[in-house]
């Protein structure tokens, strides 16, 4: 009897033990999917991560969570069995999403680990109408944010840098270029080479030290193209505002610096007859107690000269401001002269002075 209570709590402890160890298993067959390069035109996009159940007791799948809207998962909710397998479909919407993707999707189980992740990629080529919200600028199968690159102002003697980003919407792999550069301004393309609806960026590097006549307004242009060999381009602008840096100037210094005083604030031509050239002039004295240097004078209409009688002005002297309005270089519509006319100078208290310039013209 004694053998036999033995033998009985041992049987007992062994199917005690072999409950406790019994558990779902997950094993996932994949936990990454690409789709590869598609047209958004293509809708909707699904795949199904499939998982099998090798362990002794019914596996479940609690919550599936995507990382963001445009990614939709579903799965059953019935439990599975030891040996069978279960699915977790997800679904991509590429709407309004051109370019490259990663999507994850987080899966919690009643297994060991609880949390899986699952992850959905791919490259979607944008649709015209698409492209041409998020890139309107068209350089063949190249597309561009816009054509202007605002570097914001840049203290002299530092660098600063902008961004471009582009898109290419072709089939085939492109070498975006760069071209017409000024000396100062140095571009970086990343990537060099763009597969087909992924995205570029042009990173550009104003280099002011470099830049020995750029002062106030800078602008310039450079030249884009979808290849190097290619007879397609588009001009951009370049756009950057270039202060001097006044910052580590003593109190002491800047008693003594120079100071800027013209002799009016406002140019009036009066009338002037259409195709006429006009002339005016205004005063700079510097009442301060070193030189003052004209950095810059200039108007942005071309039909507009200027002309600075000397650039460096001693203590207690003066320079004079020619400025020449060619009217006959004007649009053939205007009836105004309404130019503004602007003096950079290393006057810390007042660095830049705008200058009206104003007129009508008679027939």
């Amino acid at each position: 009897m004694k053998i036999l209570h033995l033998l009985t709590l041992a049987a007992v402890t062994l199917s005690a033990g072999a409950g406790a160890s019994a558990q779902p298993k997950a094993k996932w067959l994949d936990t990454t999917h690409s789709f590869g390069a598609f047209d958004e035109d293509l809708g909707n996009v699904t795949t199904y991560f499939k998982v099998v159940n090798t362990g002794d007791k019914p596996l479940n799948i609690l919550s599936v969570r995507a990382s963001c809207g445009c990614t939709s998962p579903s799965y059953s909710r019935k439990p599975v069995a030891p040996g069978d397998t279960g699915q977790v479909a997800v679904t991509y919407n590429p709407a309004g999403r051109p370019g490259k993707f990663d999507k994850k999707v987080k899966v919690e189980t009643n297994a060991d680990p609880a949390v899986t992740t699952l992850t959905i990629k791919g490259v979607v080529i944008g649709d015209r109408q698409t492209l041409r919200a998020h890139y309107p600028v068209e350089v063949g199968f190249l597309k561009l944010k816009n054509t202007v690159v605002q570097f914001g102002e840049v203290t002299k003697g530092r660098t600063k840098t902008a961004f471009l980003d582009g898109y290419n919407q072709s089939s085939d792999t492109i070498h975006p270029s760069i071209s017409g550069l000024p000396p100062y301004i140095v571009a970086d393309i990343a990537p060099r080479a763009v597969p087909p609806g992924e995205q570029v960026t042009f990173t550009l590097f104003f280099d002011s030290s470099k830049a020995k006549d750029q002062w106030g307004l800078s602008t310039s242009q450079a030249t884009i193209s979808p290849d190097p060999l290619s007879s397609l381009v588009k001009e951009v602008s370049l756009v950057a505002i270039v202060n001097e840096d006044f910052s580590k100037l003593t109190p002491q210094q800047r008693e003594k610096a120079p100071k800027a005083a013209y002799s009016t604030s406002s140019i009036d031509l009066g009338r002037i007859q259409r195709g006429k050239v006009a002339h005016a002039e205004l005063t700079v004295d510097n009442y301060g107690k070193s030189p003052l240097i004209i950095r810059r004078a200039s108007c942005p209409e071309d039909f507009v000269k200027v002309k600075c009688g000397k650039e460096k002005i001693n203590p207690g002297s003066q320079a004079k401001i020619t400025v020449t309005v060619d009217t006959g270089k004007m649009p053939a519509d205007a009836d105004l002269v309404n130019s503004r006319l602007s003096v950079i100078t290393n006057d810390p208290s007042r660095p830049s002075s705008p200058i009206r310039i104003v007129g009508e013209l008679t027939d």
